[in-house]
């Protein structure tokens, strides 16, 4: 019994939930393309490739304070808590660009 569950959960395909807030409108919408919660950070370049930026860890000196890194793609960022993701972030028409 715990081996076909384990098989489904690793069979299980990944997904994404993306939240769209416009005034007054809240929407999820999944995005099967993006990274997952729970994905390591080599599945990520194996999938997408390097990132465009790397962003510098932050935090990691404390137990709670855990390491967190950004990567910036074209159109999405991943968040990761050290080698895994926590948030994949599509970029919309209000997202603060670099400079």
């Amino acid at each position: 019994m715990l081996a076909a569950s384990l098989a489904l959960l690793v069979a299980a395909p990944a997904h994404a939930e993306i939240l769209r807030i416009e005034p007054g409108v809240y929407s999820v919408i999944q995005e099967p393309s993006l990274p997952v919660r729970g994905q390591h950070q080599s599945h990520v370049v194996a999938r997408h490739g390097p990132p465009v930026q790397r962003h510098s860890t932050v935090g990691g000196n404390r137990p709670l304070h855990p390491p967190i890194t950004r990567w910036d793609y074209d159109g999405f960022s991943v968040v990761f808590e050290g080698p895994l993701v926590l948030h994949s972030v599509v970029h919309g028409p209000h997202t603060p660009q670099q400079r």
